[in-house]
């Protein structure tokens, strides 16, 4: 009897460590996956635990088997077999074997497989990712985060050039005011503001105290690509009771002798109009190409000019109420509108304890910076951040790349997470390789 009883006992010891081994290296497959793109379509296996895979094709008719050892279909992704399908996948058949589950793939034609085993990480269980390509595959089409995207378009840059410098002191005015120390401060402080709005650059031509050629100012402009020219200076008059702030813009004379001077060098006038040489064209053509840039650069000028005076008038008192024009050598680039900004008269009493202060240089700094930026705002150019943000008015759609996470999605391209589940009708923070989300505008 007690013989019996042990017997009995090693029997069902033994069928209850073998339940249990079985159920200890069993896994499930808990949810498929389909995506489609041009030429591939890729199946994305979730299991809860990690397991081997066999993948093998067979053909007459075309299909791929998939053996996965130790594992099983979950009863509750039994459901999603009927809806895997795609243009070359007509649907996926499960069946369970001793060694563990077999999925069959039927084709509508025979397509290249090949497996890769994803392991576990924070926010899936281990999953095996199944591609298929058939066809002529066309290139994947890269989907760029807004991010990304911002990144690409290029800054306006503003040149400010704080006029003298070094061994010319510029104007001298009452309370022994240098026109050369004042302009500088104003150029540092509008340079501060300009640098603060997304999507603008500020270059200084000079910011110590040195000496600059003019010619070198505008080439310091042209070298960093500047949209604009912004070039400080303060007046000076024998009559103390001068006062005022204006602005200038390149005269039509002051264009005919630059014009001159460019097309007497033509070798090294590259790039001047439009990204057109001047080099291989000849004398009259090169002067009408020449012609109409410097005539569109005046306009531009003029125009940028008039928006700048509109809010220095806030701050300031105004020499003349419209923009004035002059034949000053730094306002001759033919390429680079340019105004010249004369901030008031240091050899007025008023003024030059206004230009002395520096609350003063602020606010002035802010209006110019405000009537710099305002003009580009409503004239964005071409290429620029700014232009494309303001053409940006649909959404954008993101393919899933591998490691990410909804988390990281909405982080890089600013939107909330909660916004980004809604567009997408998620119901939770589940996403995988390929799938397309929509990235709302804005």
């Amino acid at each position: 009897m007690h013989t019996k009883f042990r017997t009995c006992l090693n029997v069902f010891i033994y069928l209850i460590l073998s339940f249990v081994s079985l159920n200890i290296i069993a896994a499930e497959v808990r949810d498929i996956r389909v995506a489609q793109q041009e030429g591939v379509t890729r199946l994305v296996f979730e299991l809860s635990g990690a397991s081997d895979h066999r993948l093998f094709p067979l053909s007459n008719p075309d299909r791929i088997v998939l053996d996965i050892t130790d594992a099983e279909l979950s009863p509750s992704a039994s459901d999603v077999l009927s809806g895997l399908s795609s243009d070359v996948l007509t649907r996926v058949r499960y069946a369970r074997r001793e060694s563990g589950g077999r999925f069959v793939l039927d084709l509508t034609q025979s397509a290249k497989a090949k497996s890769t085993v994803l392991a576990a990480n924070d926010t899936y269980d281990p999953r095996i990712l199944i591609e298929l390509e058939y066809g002529q595959r066309k290139p994947a089409t890269v989907v760029k985060s807004l991010t990304n995207l911002a990144k690409e378009k290029r800054d306006i840059v503003i040149a400010i050039d704080p006029g003298h410098g070094g061994k010319d002191p510029g104007a001298l005015g009452q309370y022994k005011v240098r026109e050369k120390d004042i302009v500088l401060s104003i150029a540092k402080e509008l340079a501060n503001r300009i640098n603060a709005v997304d999507g603008f650059k500020a270059v200084l031509t000079r910011s110590t105290d040195i000496y600059l050629p003019l010619r070198d100012r505008s080439r310091v402009a042209r070298e960093a690509n500047a949209d604009l020219m912004v070039s400080i200076h303060a007046d000076a008059f024998t009559k103390s009771s001068a006062r005022g702030a204006s602005v200038w813009a390149l005269s039509l004379s002051g264009k005919s002798s630059e014009m001159g001077r460019w097309l007497a060098q033509q070798e090294n006038s590259v790039d001047l109009v439009g990204g057109i040489s001047l080099d291989d064209k000849d004398q009259l053509l090169a002067e009408v190409l020449l012609d109409m840039s410097m005539n569109s650069t005046i306009q531009m000028s003029l125009n940028i000019g008039k928006s700048v005076l509109g809010e220095m008038k806030g701050v300031a008192v105004l020499h003349k109420d419209s923009v004035q024009q002059a034949g000053f050598v730094v306002l001759k680039s033919p390429d680079i509108p340019s105004i010249l900004i004369e901030t008031g008269f240091v050899s007025n009493k008023t003024e030059a304890k206004n230009l002395s202060s520096r609350t003063y240089r602020v606010k002035l700094a802010a209006s110019i910076a405000t009537g710099v930026v305002d003009y580009f705002t409503k004239n964005a150019p071409d290429g620029t951040l700014l232009a494309w943000k303001q053409t940006k008015q649909s959404d954008y759609v993101y393919a899933v790349q591998k490691g990410d996470t909804l988390s990281e999605i909405a982080r890089r391209n600013n939107v909330s997470l909660g916004v980004l589940r809604q567009t997408n009708k998620l119901k939770n923070d589940v996403i995988w390789i390929g799938q397309k989300l929509v990235i709302p505008a804005g």
